[in-house]
């Protein structure tokens, strides 16, 4: 008897979580790319953000098409948050509002909506509960910020020991609560499709170790419109540069983020990681920051010495070596 991997059912909510969260964001790429002396940074927070809800929404809808309706307060939430930003994107697009604008706007929307996805989450107490297994969540948090540490070692060399000090604590203390409290509805839109959905897939599909490589590899290839923000078409050495190398780093961010979420249970505890990782390394981007660098891309990989490729390596091998985890050594279907 022959074995069917994907339902009717599976194959439309494949169809449009891939047409949601990999087709959208290209429609608005080419209308928010910088013009003249605009901040690269800007246009690339704007679309950044728009993409970050879309991986759950396309998940979420889905389901609403295969059911037929809404159920739950999680998707009502998503929808919102969708029709949004998403209003928010074409108003910017169509340069009725500037992209400062757009993604002020934006901050102050999802912040709002990432405090009602939090206490929700409280009060419901179960999928979503964000305190389960918490002391394992803490001791994971605290191995993952050692670790980006290492990755982030050229740049603590030239802040300097105060401002290293300061931005640990504040990783520790600070971050947390602005990630959990305000920032989740955009982490959360991504690590509830990465870990809480496909991950499982993929890895019933593929086995543990190379679903959760395969689910590193489609993560990275989902963050391509924004590369297309940065750099201009023509320039697809810098773009094929910047992919592979964040390939690897994407990789074992994969696999941490996958054994850590395997081992608790707990979806927040992928979101904390997701957020801090991205908060560390544009924290010390911006205490390294000058007016004279402000036009500099800074995703151009092409600028890093062999210092910065060593420890990003070394960050990397760390992540991975998480494969030999008791979580992924039964290599068969999950």
């Amino acid at each position: 008897m022959k074995t069917v991997l994907f339902s009717k059912t599976d194959k439309i909510k494949i169809v449009t979580f891939a047409a949601v969260a990999y087709g959208l964001p290209w429609l608005f790429v080419p209308w928010v790319r910088p013009e003249g002396n605009e901040d690269i940074m800007t246009s690339y927070n704007v679309l950044g953000t728009y993409m970050m809800i879309l991986p759950t929404f396309g998940i979420v809808l889905g389901r609403m098409i295969c059911e037929r309706k809404i159920r739950r307060w999680f998707q009502w939430l998503y929808m919102i948050a969708f029709i949004g930003i998403t209003a928010v994107m074409v108003l910017c697009s169509a340069k009725v509002i500037s992209g400062e604008t757009a993604n002020n706007t934006m901050s102050i929307f999802c912040g709002g909506l990432g405090i009602v996805l939090f206490l929700c989450s409280m009060i419901d107490g179960q999928e979503f509960y964000p305190f389960k297994n918490f002391k394992k969540v803490i001791g994971i948090y605290l191995v993952f910020v050692a670790i980006r540490q290492i990755d982030n070692l050229p740049l603590i060399m030239q802040a300097g020991v105060l401002n290293t000090i300061g931005e640990i604590a504040s990783e520790l203390l600070i971050v947390p609560v602005n990630i959990l409290a305000v920032s989740g509805i955009c982490f959360l839109g991504e690590e509830y499709a990465w870990r809480g959905c496909l991950q499982g897939k993929l890895q019933h599909i593929f086995g543990k170790r190379r679903g959760v490589i395969l689910l590193g590899i489609v993560w990275e290839l989902w963050h391509m419109p924004l590369w297309f923000t940065i750099y201009e078409p023509s320039q697809w050495k810098g773009i094929a540069l910047l992919v592979s190398v964040r390939m690897l780093d994407v990789v074992g961010l994969a696999v941490f983020f996958g054994w850590a979420y395997m081992k608790t249970k707990n979806i927040w505890c992928c979101v904390l990681l997701h957020g801090v990782n991205n908060e560390a390394a544009s924290a010390f981007d911006q205490m390294l920051s000058n007016d004279a660098a402000e036009s500099i891309n800074p995703f151009d990989v092409s600028a890093l010495s062999s210092f910065d490729y060593i420890m990003m390596f070394i960050a990397v091998i760390i992540m991975l070596f998480f494969l030999l985890a008791k979580e992924y050594r039964k290599e068969g279907r999950v």
